[in-house]
């Protein structure tokens, strides 16, 4: 494809202009009228100020994107997604399809399971993946490591209050799932959860997550996620422990299954532990610190962003170590969880390494 086609391609997503392009680059509308046309080349510091406008990689400029990725942009049911989130998976999309290709990521198999047809069934795949990750009870913590031993690397990134919640699109067997950061912590884990779901059910992507869905899949895939971080066993036995005080049974869910207080509400209704009355008088009263303090234990929070998959992490750690990844690359694709400075020596590479590698141009 050629560049002009691809600067156009990204104005269009980033939803501007060619006056307001014009505008933030500094250059006049007829000449960008031209780049787009293919008829004014391009400097390369003015693809460096492009990239940045336009929110997008220089290499993506050069570089065709997954065909899941094209697939899902070009879904109109996709259009409710804010350019933020939609401009973050396809950049990391982008940058798995470019680690496994190079060997820098090990090739993933993918968890799959039957899609559910009922909500039973979606209670069902929850305790099977549950089983597949060795945590049949108790809390699922570390959910982002879980989710990577599916074969989904999960990012979590601040995209702001207008960011959306979370989205998710296939690499090959791999699942790349983008978490809105700047959401309460619960509600990351929930929508890491739907994500995950739409990962082993082969269900390509969704246009929002929530606890009220429009549409019967999403439904389904909401009680897998909920199941899947608070089983109905699991709630019983809180509910149990404190069964003289269920404002206090909801609390302890809450705090020791990291899940937002609508979310553990609604579970505590679904399983039949308190009535619909019940969950409206609770779910319109948030804990507060005394609450906590009550039961004697604290919050601990997950994907703070920005955070990348622990495995992906190390790998490309370990490619930088090696030379294969430059200082800048390496910044880039660890999403700012280091600084520059903090990157670890490279190697040195064995002048008989150097010698056996330019050998054959001797």
């Amino acid at each position: 494809m050629e560049l002009s086609s691809r600067i156009a391609e990204a104005r269009e997503l980033a939803g501007l202009t060619q006056e307001q392009v014009s505008a933030a680059t500094g250059l006049g509308r007829t000449v960008i009228a031209k780049i787009e046309a293919g008829t004014r080349r391009l400097a390369a510091t003015e693809l460096v100020v492009f990239a940045e406008v336009l929110d997008r990689p220089v290499d993506w400029f050069f570089r065709v994107s997954p065909p899941a990725v094209v697939s899902r942009r070009s879904d109109p049911a996709v259009g409710g997604q804010s350019r933020a989130l939609d401009s973050r998976v396809e950049r990391i999309a982008r940058d798995i399809d470019f680690l496994l290709d190079e060997g820098e990521l090990p090739q993933v198999t993918r968890t799959m399971l039957d899609p559910p047809s009922s909500v039973e069934a979606s209670e069902d795949a929850a305790a099977e993946l549950r089983g597949r990750l060795g945590v049949e009870e108790g809390p699922l913590l570390g959910l982002q490591r879980c989710a990577e031993r599916a074969g989904l690397f999960a990012f979590s990134l601040d995209l702001g209050d207008g960011g959306g919640d979370a989205a998710y699109v296939a690499v090959g067997d791999a699942g790349v799932a983008v978490i809105n950061g700047a959401l309460e912590p619960g509600r990351r884990r929930f929508n890491l959860a739907h994500e995950l779901g739409h990962h082993v059910f082969q269900d390509a992507y969704a246009p929002e997550v929530g606890l009220s869905p429009q549409d019967d899949n999403e439904r389904l895939i909401n009680a897998f996620a909920i199941h899947l971080l608070l089983p109905r066993r699991d709630t019983e036995l809180v509910a149990s422990e404190f069964e003289r005080d269920l404002r206090l049974a909801a609390v302890a869910a809450a705090v020791r299954f990291r899940l937002s207080w609508t979310a553990v509400c609604a579970q505590l209704r679904n399983v039949g532990v308190i009535d619909a009355g019940t969950r409206e008088d609770l779910a319109n009263h948030p804990p507060s610190r005394a609450d906590f303090i009550e039961l004697g234990e604290r919050w601990v929070a997950e994907l703070d962003p920005p955070c990348v998959p622990p495995l992906y992490g190390r790998r490309v750690l370990a490619a930088y170590r090696r030379g294969k990844l430059t200082e800048a690359r390496a910044a880039e694709l660890l999403w700012g969880t280091v600084n520059r400075w903090e990157l670890p020596a490279q190697d040195e590479v064995p002048l008989e390494a150097w010698r056996r590698e330019f050998e054959p141009l001797a």
